[in-house]
């Protein structure tokens, strides 16, 4: 901005241009937090937290300067390279349509990691970033208006990585209320199937979860056996949800007091019912019974 004042002095007129320069803040604040938050998780794990400057850094260059849109998933290969994961690849749980209580049994228990408690998953779920060509700061907002922007080239990158590293024996949690519980265009059906490898890979456990106990075989769920490598098998075992039932019950209860009788001729009931998942979080049960 500038801003032209004239002064008198000794009877001539003397232009005065003053130049105010505007720190644009908010994209310093916006970079700022950002940041912030990023370095706040990577050190929750206190194993990483001599390289969570070297990962920050790693994770910048692949986007900042950059085009949000038409964003190429190999920007990403230098930090993935640099920051493998570590999980014992025998526990890799996927997810599609069951977050919350995925998560909360992952959290809680070392049987299984989503990619979400890897390392890079943890630090950016629930952030946006993008950034701007010929531009050196980071943006927050709107980074997620278009395709193949860098928040979805980072998850799709990070799904491909986290399948191919699976081995043994690899698990999936899908929602049995929804009517096609697998679906092959999600990111577990269109990202994460494909790039299971056999023999690395041998089996494939489905969790459904459902309102009531049901049988299930992964040929019933929808083209899941046929996406799936023919060289790894696949069982499917259903799981009950937690869930509240209230019942009316019709019962004649009369009770006699100082001469008075009341009749009493129904009741609710309120029942309060868990599933084996949510047994398994809070009775620490093993591993292996928990479906």
């Amino acid at each position: 901005m500038v801003s032209k004042k004239a002064l008198a002095i000794g009877g001539t007129v003397t232009v005065v241009v003053v130049v105010v320069i505007v720190v644009p803040s908010v994209l310093l604040t916006q970079k700022a937090e950002f940041r912030e938050t990023f370095m706040k998780k990577c050190l929750e794990f206190p194993e990483e937290e001599h390289i969570c400057e070297t990962i920050w850094t790693n994770f910048e260059q692949a986007y900042v300067g950059k085009e949000k849109c038409n964003f190429s998933d190999q920007n990403y290969d230098q930090l993935f390279a640099e920051t493998p994961f570590k999980h014992p690849c025998g526990k890799t749980m996927f997810w599609s349509k069951t977050k919350d209580l995925v998560h909360k049994f992952t959290k809680k228990r070392d049987c299984f990691f989503t990619l979400e408690d890897t390392l890079l998953g943890y630090v950016l779920n629930g952030l946006s970033w993008c950034g701007e060509k010929g531009n050196n700061e980071t943006f927050t907002e709107n980074c997620e208006d278009c395709l193949n922007n860098p928040v979805s080239s980072f998850w799709k990158i990070a799904s491909t990585r986290f399948a191919q590293y699976a081995c043994e024996g690899a698990s999936v949690m899908l929602d049995g209320e929804r009517k096609e519980p697998y679906d092959s265009n999600s990111f577990f059906g269109g990202v994460e199937v494909p790039n299971l490898q056999p023999p690395k890979v041998k089996n494939l456990t489905v969790v459904l979860v459902t309102e009531e106990i049901r049988a299930c075989t992964c040929d019933s769920l929808g083209t899941l056996r046929k996406d799936l490598d023919q060289r790894i098998g696949c069982a499917c075992k259903a799981v009950t949800k937690y869930v509240r039932i209230i019942r009316h019950c019709p019962i004649l209860l009369v009770l006699k007091r100082h001469h008075v009788i009341l009749c009493i001729h129904s009741v609710h009931l309120l029942f309060h019912c868990r599933s084996r998942v949510e047994t398994c979080i809070e009775d620490n049960t093993p591993c292996g019974a928990c479906w």
